[in-house]
C-alpha cells in the first residue's frame, strides 16, 4: 500500500457510480474540470494534515486512448492546457504540502496504449512523483471504504515500469 494515511480521492463528477463502496466523509472529493481538481488540492493543502499517501484521481476513460477523463478533459499531456494544469499543482509545490508521494490514475485501462504510457510517464516527470496507471477495467468491486482497494494493486502499473512507446510516424 502507497503510504500511511487515507488517500485523497478526486472523483469526476460523473463517475460516482463506481464508488458505491467508498466512504465519501473518508475520503472523496467531487470534481468536475481539472480546475477543480487544482482548486482541491490548494484547499487540501491549507486544511488537511500532511500524511504520507496517494493522490487518486477517479473517473471513467476515454474511449479511444484510455486517458482518465475529468469532466470533458482528458488527461493527455501533450496538450498543453493540461500540462499547464498540473506544472502548477507542481510549482505551489501542492502535492509536498498533502505529504502525496505517488498519484493514480484510476480508471479503465489507463495504462495499456502508448498514448496513456506516454502521459502517464510525462506526468510523472511534471509531477515529481511516481505515476500509476491501471492495466484493466476497474469496476466498484475495486475500492473499499478508503478508497482503491490494495488487493487490487497489482493492476496497477508505475510509469518508469512502462517501455518507452513508439511514437506514430508521419506518411511519407
Amino acid at each position: 500500500m502507497i503510504g500511511s494515511a487515507h488517500p485523497i480521492c478526486l472523483v469526476a463528477a460523473d463517475a460516482d457510480v463506481l464508488l458505491r463502496a467508498v466512504d465519501p466523509a473518508r475520503c472523496i472529493r467531487t470534481v468536475a474540470s481539472l480546475d477543480d481538481v487544482h482548486a482541491e488540492l490548494k484547499a487540501l493543502a491549507g486544511s488537511e494534515p500532511p500524511g504520507t499517501r496517494a493522490l487518486d484521481l477517479i473517473g471513467h476513460s476515454t474511449r479511444d486512448h484510455h486517458f482518465l477523463r475529468i469532466g470533458d478533459q482528458a488527461i493527455d499531456m501533450t496538450r498543453p492546457p493540461i500540462a499547464r494544469v498540473f506544472e502548477t499543482i507542481r510549482r505551489e509545490e501542492l502535492l509536498q504540502r498533502l505529504g502525496v508521494i505517488a498519484v493514480r490514475l484510476l480508471g479503465c485501462s489507463t495504462a495499456v496504449l502508448p498514448t496513456g504510457q506516454r502521459t502517464l510517464q510525462r506526468l510523472a516527470r511534471t509531477l515529481g512523483v511516481p505515476v500509476y496507471g491501471s492495466t484493466k477495467p476497474l469496476l466498484d468491486s475495486h475500492y473499499m471504504a478508503d478508497g482503491f482497494n490494495p488487493k487490487f494493486e497489482h493492476v496497477l502499473v508505475e510509469a518508469s515500469r512502462l517501455p518507452n512507446p513508439p511514437r506514430r510516424l508521419s506518411p511519407s
